[in-house]
């Protein structure tokens, strides 16, 4: 963005200070051009008095010494010519060309030539200049020719065109310089704006310099800040109600289970037994439904703190104490202490003993195959649960890889997987709230890890746990 708003300020520039040098230039051109005309003017107007007494006399003698003179001093040849144009007096080597004969023809016929053309570095080195000789002041008895050597004026001219062309790249500099602080004047709360906007995004913390750029701009930062602050707020808000209804819903249901607990049973009333009991496993699944919902809260609040790097995570989702976010572990230590439950549900246990660093809560860690074995136990039983750590890439990541043989899911329901409360048809008749797997993800997420869920080779469910390894 920058780029686009520093290229037209400074073709502008450019164009600007080009409408300035340009006729500056040529106003040193033809200064100098007239001061040369006017001087060699004088000097033919001086040669055409001295030639006239030469015509009326005879003698060129004095007139061939004056042209002698004029040539050690200025350098330059001059010729006088009769009417027929046959030479009289001349100094120099005054070689005639046609541009020359007809210059010289012009005076003769009373055309003088004494303007020059304007002078510039290219011109030619040499120009001629001629005047009539006359003696009644009307017939052209003669004609006097001057050529000028325009090496100075020429030289003079592309010192003045280098002086201004350095002033131009000067002010260009200026310019550019000029708007480069413009530019980033007013484009410094764009793009804090931009960084604040995606470390909102990403849950991470923002700067944001809203007393920085036009007014029109911090506005817009203020707005922007308002904002992130009703999002963050609004973000707390929901993480508490969830934490807090959570947490107020245990005690309702304590007290509904100790009452349906405490009621009569075996009175020979079969209707009565089987409605307890079809109570009390509406109970087990509402209560298991809430321990999730507060681990779901927990989680998010932790994995929106980690993320966001301020505030603080509720005082329940807190990691224990000395829980080192750099664990080294193997697969055959994490399912150690889920065997039984697997065995219970008749899955035999795959699992490597080989020990890898990862970059996970160890709590965490833990957690995350506690869920993804209850998966496996109450979704793939008689299947078999494969556990193992390996490195990817260059070995500054780790996989954790979790998967079953079990019947898995239609391929068009793995993408759903992770998604809160949603439950694959096939097991919406067995135990279970749907938040499992959204716990899993949001604890990666506090872990600054990622989750991939596909179809194991062996036709169940695959999921990878991708941390860091140091």
């Amino acid at each position: 963005m920058r780029f686009r708003v520093l290229l037209p300020l400074f073709l502008f520039g450019v164009l600007a200070v080009t409408a300035i040098l340009i006729p500056v230039g040529a106003a040193i051109a033809q200064s100098r051009t007239q001061e040369l005309q006017l001087q060699r003017g004088a000097a033919l107007q001086q040669i055409v008095q001295r030639a006239t007494p030469a015509f009326e006399s005879g003698d060129a003698r004095e007139l061939e010494s004056y042209l002698d003179r004029f040539t050690e001093t200025f350098g330059e040849t001059a010729i006088v010519v009769d009417g027929a144009g046959e030479r009289i007096a001349a100094s120099g080597d005054f070689a005639s060309d046609p541009e020359t004969f007809a210059v010289i023809s012009s005076a003769l016929r009373g055309v003088p030539q004494r303007d020059l053309a304007t002078v510039t570095p290219w011109s030619s080195r040499t120009a001629t200049l001629a005047a009539p000789v006359t003696l009644d002041g009307r017939t052209p008895e003669g004609a006097v020719a001057l050529r000028i050597d325009q090496q100075v004026a020429q030289r003079d001219v592309g010192a003045g065109w280098a002086s201004i062309v350095a002033i131009g790249a000067a002010l260009l500099f200026a310019v550019l310089l000029a708007s480069v602080f413009w530019t980033r004047w007013v484009l410094r709360p764009v793009s804090s704006l931009d960084t604040a906007a995606n470390a909102l995004a990403e849950n991470r913390e923002y700067a944001l310099d809203a007393d920085a750029g036009p007014p029109e701009l911090r506005r817009l930062s203020r707005s922007f800040a308002r904002m992130a602050r009703s999002v963050e707020l609004a973000l707390d808000q929901q993480h508490g109600l969830v934490a807090d209804a959570s947490h107020q819903l245990r005690n309702p249901l304590a007290a509904i289970r100790l009452r349906i607990d405490g009621l009569p049973r075996g009175l020979g009333d079969p209707g009565s037994d089987a409605e307890v009991a079809a109570i009390e496993r509406d109970l087990d699944r509402l209560e298991h439904t809430v321990a999730r919902m507060l681990a779901l809260a927990n989680a998010e609040h932790r994995a929106t703190a980690a993320g966001s790097g301020h505030g603080g995570a509720a005082n329940d989702a807190s990691p224990r104490p000395n829980d080192d976010a750099l664990v080294t572990t193997s697969a055959a230590r994490l399912i150690a202490p889920h065997r039984e439950r697997l065995a219970d549900a008749r899955i035999s246990v795959v699992a490597d003993d080989d020990s890898r660093p990862v970059r996970f809560r160890r709590s965490d860690l833990e957690e995350v195959v506690e869920l993804v074995t209850d998966n496996a136990a109450k979704y793939a039983a008689g299947s078999t649960f494969r556990i193992e750590l390996r490195g990817q890439g260059d070995g500054t990541r780790t996989v954790l890889v979790m998967s079953d043989s079990g019947p898995g899911l239609a391929s068009s329901e793995i993408p759903l997987v992770g998604r809160r409360f949603w439950r694959a048809a096939v097991h919406a008749q067995l135990p279970g709230s749907g938040l499992g797997l959204a716990i899993v993800e949001q604890l990666a997420r506090a872990n600054d890890a990622e989750v991939a869920v596909d179809r194991a080779p062996e036709g169940g469910l695959r999921i990878m746990i991708i941390a860091g390894a140091a």
